[in-house]
C-alpha cells in the first residue's frame, strides 16, 4: 500500500516497510476556533489529510498552550505529512498499476519546511527533558518524547535517508513507551508507539532483522499487531492514529477485507479524506470484488466532479487516474461478464 507509505524505490526492501509503518496519525482552513478548539479542529484537519490547514492550527495551539508538550507533537506531525505528502510519499495503492500515475519528475525536499519541523521536534524534546527533570514520571512528558523520537525517526527514515539514526530514535521510542506502560498501565495510548515499533521489526525480512537484533534491538510481530488493535480498541486520543496504522498491518498480512472496514471506518468519521475511500475501493479489488470497487470508485469520481466533501481539491494526476482506473474496472468487469 503507498497510502501513508514512501514509493522510493531507492530503499533495500526492508527498509521500505519500515517506511511504510513508520507512518505512520468537518472544518476549513477558514474556521474560526475558541483557543480551547485548536486541538481538536487540528486533528479533524489532520486524519483528513488537509496538512496545510492543520500546520496553521497546531501553530495556534502551541502558541497558546506553550507549556504543553503535546502540541509541539501534533504540529511536528502535521509537518512531516505536510511535506511528504508534496513529495508524492503519501500516494495511494489505488492506482499501483498504472503506470502514467508515477510518471513525471517528484518534487524535492523544501530545506525551509524540513528545518522548521526539527525545529519544532526540538522545542518539545528540550520541553519534555526540562519537565522530566521536575518529575521523571510525567506522564505527558513521557508520552509527548516518545512520539518526537518516533517523528524524528520517520523524518530520518522518509526525508533524510539516514536509517541507523532512525533505529536509534525507534529504540529510544520504544523504551519510553513501554517505561510508560509500567508506569500507567491503564494509559492505553501510551503502548501504541512500543506496538508499532514490535510490529515493525518482527515484519522485516530475516537477514535485516537477523542485522538489527545484532545491537539488541528486536521486535515481535504479533504482539506488536495485539497492541496496535487493543488502542484502537480502547485508546483515547491515539485511536485514530492506530486505526491508520491497523489498515498498513492489515494490508500486509493480506487480511484485505480487514483493512477495507478500518478504511470505511475512517472515511465516515474523516469524510473528506478522499484516500479512504479509494483504499477500501483497492482492498476489495485485492480479494476480486470488482464490482464494490468500482462503485467505490464511481462514488469518489461522482463527488470531485460535484465538489461534494471537498473531493474537488483531488489533484489533477489522482483524477486522471481514478478515470482510468474506473474505465479499466469497468472493461475487466464486463469481459468477464461476456
Amino acid at each position: 500500500m503507498r497510502c501513508l507509505s514512501s514509493t522510493s524505490s531507492s530503499a533495500p526492501r526492508g527498509v521500505r516497510w519500515v517506511q511504510v509503518g513508520v507512518l505512520a496519525l468537518s472544518v476549513c482552513g477558514s474556521v474560526q476556533a475558541s483557543d480551547s478548539d485548536w486541538r481538536a479542529v487540528g486533528n479533524d484537519q489532520y486524519f483528513n489529510h488537509e496538512y496545510k490547514e492543520a500546520v496553521d492550527s497546531f501553530r495556534r495551539l502551541v502558541e497558546l498552550e506553550p507549556e504543553d508538550p503535546g502540541g509541539f507533537v501534533l504540529l511536528a506531525k502535521a509537518q512531516l505529512y505536510k511535506e511528504t505528502a508534496r513529495l508524492r510519499l503519501l500516494d495511494t495503492s489505488a492506482f499501483r498499476d498504472d503506470p502514467e500515475f508515477y510518471e513525471g519528475d517528484k518534487p524535492k525536499p523544501d530545506p525551509a519546511a524540513n528545518k522548521a519541523l526539527l525545529d519544532t521536534l526540538q522545542t518539545g524534546k528540550l520541553l519534555c527533558e526540562r519537565l522530566l527533570q521536575a518529575d521523571t514520571t510525567d506522564r505527558r512528558a513521557l508520552h509527548a518524547l516518545a512520539r518526537i523520537h518516533a517523528l524524528r525517526g520517520a523524518f530520518e527514515i522518509m526525508i533524510g535517508k539516514d536509517y541507523f539514526r532512525a533505529l536509534a530514535n525507534g529504540r529510544r521510542a520504544k523504551a519510553l513507551s513501554y517505561r510508560l506502560a509500567e508506569l500507567y498501565p491503564e494509559f492505553v495510548d501510551g503502548t501504541l508507539v512500543a506496538g508499532l515499533d514490535e510490529y515493525m521489526l518482527g515484519s522485516l525480512p530475516w537477514a535485516l532483522k537477523a542485522l538489527i537484533a545484532l545491537s539488541g534491538y528486536r521486535g515481535k510481530k504479533k504482539k506488536g499487531l495485539a497492541m496496535i488493535e487493543r488502542v484502537a480498541r480502547e485508546g483515547e486520543s491515539s485511536r485514530s492514529d492506530a486505526r491508520v496504522l491497523l489498515t498498513l498491518a492489515y494490508r500486509r498480512e493480506r487480511r484485505y477485507l480487514d483493512a477495507a472496514r478500518e478504511f470505511h471506518a475512517l472515511a465516515q468519521a474523516f469524510p473528506r479524506a478522499f484516500t479512504y475511500p479509494l483504499e477500501a475501493a483497492a482492498m476489495y479489488k485485492a480479494v476480486g470484488e470488482h464490482e464494490k470497487a468500482l462503485e467505490i470508485l464511481r462514488e469518489v469520481y461522482r463527488k470531485r466532479a460535484a465538489g461534494e466533501d471537498h473531493f474537488d481539491r483531488m489533484p489533477a494526476r489522482w483524477a486522471e487516474a481514478l478515470q482510468r482506473g474506473i474505465q479499466k474496472l469497468d472493461q475487466r468487469i464486463k469481459a468477464k461478464t461476456a
